[in-house]
Protein backbone atom coordinates (compact mmCIF):
# COMPACT_ATOMS: atom_id res chain seq x y z
CA UNK A 1 0.00 0.00 0.00
CA UNK A 2 1.26 3.19 -0.95
CA UNK A 3 -0.14 6.97 0.88
CA UNK A 4 0.86 10.20 -0.47
CA UNK A 5 0.44 13.41 1.87
CA UNK A 6 1.59 16.62 0.37
CA UNK A 7 3.55 18.51 3.02
CA UNK A 8 3.82 22.07 4.56
CA UNK A 9 6.88 21.29 6.82
CA UNK A 10 5.93 18.63 8.82
CA UNK A 11 2.43 19.22 8.49
CA UNK A 12 -0.36 18.64 6.20
CA UNK A 13 -0.49 21.06 3.20
CA UNK A 14 -3.46 22.94 3.95
CA UNK A 15 -4.35 22.92 0.00
CA UNK A 16 -2.85 20.06 -2.16
CA UNK A 17 -2.67 22.28 -5.63
CA UNK A 18 -0.45 24.54 -4.42
CA UNK A 19 1.67 22.45 -2.17
CA UNK A 20 5.41 22.20 -3.19
CA UNK A 21 6.50 18.69 -1.40
CA UNK A 22 4.85 15.67 -1.35
CA UNK A 23 5.31 12.54 0.98
CA UNK A 24 5.16 9.48 -0.50
CA UNK A 25 5.17 6.39 1.53
CA UNK A 26 5.01 2.83 1.44
CA UNK A 27 3.84 -0.26 3.70
CA UNK A 28 4.16 -3.80 3.60
CA UNK A 29 1.43 -4.31 6.28
CA UNK A 30 1.79 -1.78 8.78
CA UNK A 31 5.33 -1.39 8.56
CA UNK A 32 7.03 1.18 7.09
CA UNK A 33 9.18 -0.09 4.07
CA UNK A 34 10.07 3.43 2.31
CA UNK A 35 9.47 7.01 2.14
CA UNK A 36 10.40 9.49 -0.55
CA UNK A 37 9.83 13.41 -0.62
CA UNK A 38 8.84 14.46 -4.01
CA UNK A 39 9.19 18.44 -5.18
CA UNK A 40 6.42 19.08 -7.17
CA UNK A 41 7.32 21.39 -10.09
CA UNK A 42 3.92 22.21 -11.57
CA UNK A 43 0.51 23.49 -10.13
CA UNK A 44 -1.02 21.64 -13.70
CA UNK A 45 -3.42 19.30 -11.88
CA UNK A 46 -2.50 16.53 -14.61
CA UNK A 47 1.08 16.74 -13.60
CA UNK A 48 0.35 16.02 -10.05
CA UNK A 49 -2.33 13.32 -10.76
CA UNK A 50 0.40 11.24 -12.77
CA UNK A 51 3.01 11.56 -10.38
CA UNK A 52 0.28 9.82 -8.36
CA UNK A 53 -0.44 7.57 -10.53
CA UNK A 54 2.70 6.62 -11.69
CA UNK A 55 4.16 6.02 -7.93
CA UNK A 56 1.42 3.55 -7.63
CA UNK A 57 -0.40 5.60 -4.68
CA UNK A 58 -3.72 3.97 -3.15
CA UNK A 59 -4.70 6.75 -0.86
CA UNK A 60 -3.94 10.95 -1.16
CA UNK A 61 -4.54 12.48 2.62
CA UNK A 62 -4.50 15.97 2.03
CA UNK A 63 -5.82 19.39 3.77
CA UNK A 64 -7.87 21.37 1.49
CA UNK A 65 -8.50 20.07 -2.40
CA UNK A 66 -10.98 21.56 -5.15
CA UNK A 67 -14.06 19.06 -5.40
CA UNK A 68 -13.44 18.68 -9.28
CA UNK A 69 -9.19 18.12 -8.88
CA UNK A 70 -10.55 15.30 -6.00
CA UNK A 71 -13.13 13.52 -8.31
CA UNK A 72 -10.58 13.26 -10.88
CA UNK A 73 -8.21 11.75 -8.30
CA UNK A 74 -10.84 9.04 -7.55
CA UNK A 75 -11.13 8.21 -11.28
CA UNK A 76 -8.07 7.24 -11.44
CA UNK A 77 -8.45 4.22 -8.70
CA UNK A 78 -7.06 6.89 -5.98
CA UNK A 79 -9.01 7.00 -2.55
CA UNK A 80 -9.00 10.82 -0.93
CA UNK A 81 -9.02 11.43 2.40
CA UNK A 82 -8.72 15.48 2.73
CA UNK A 83 -9.70 18.27 4.73
CA UNK A 84 -7.20 16.70 7.57
CA UNK A 85 -5.01 18.60 9.68
CA UNK A 86 -2.01 17.74 12.03
CA UNK A 87 1.87 16.70 11.43
CA UNK A 88 2.22 13.85 9.22
CA UNK A 89 2.85 12.09 11.90
CA UNK A 90 -0.17 12.48 13.72
CA UNK A 91 -1.81 11.63 10.52
CA UNK A 92 -0.19 8.56 9.68
CA UNK A 93 -0.66 7.43 13.40
CA UNK A 94 -4.42 8.02 12.86
CA UNK A 95 -4.49 6.12 9.67
CA UNK A 96 -2.66 2.92 10.75
CA UNK A 97 -5.18 3.19 13.84
CA UNK A 98 -8.22 3.24 11.33
CA UNK A 99 -9.61 6.43 12.92
CA UNK A 100 -8.46 8.94 10.23
CA UNK A 101 -11.91 10.54 8.73
CA UNK A 102 -12.19 13.04 6.56
CA UNK A 103 -12.34 16.25 7.76
CA UNK A 104 -10.14 14.89 10.83
CA UNK A 105 -7.78 17.57 13.14
CA UNK A 106 -5.33 15.34 14.73
CA UNK A 107 -5.51 17.67 18.09
CA UNK A 108 -8.91 16.97 18.62
CA UNK A 109 -8.32 12.95 18.29
CA UNK A 110 -5.44 12.60 20.96
CA UNK A 111 -6.24 10.56 23.87
CA UNK A 112 -6.43 12.35 27.32
CA UNK A 113 -2.71 13.08 28.43
CA UNK A 114 -0.64 12.53 25.33
CA UNK A 115 0.15 16.23 24.46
Amino acid sequence: MKLAIPRFGETVAPCFEHSATITIIEFDGRREVDRTDFTLKTRVEFDRIRLLRDQEVDTLICGGVQQHFEDMIKTHGIQVISWVEGTVEEILELFLQGRLQPGADARQTRAPGTD
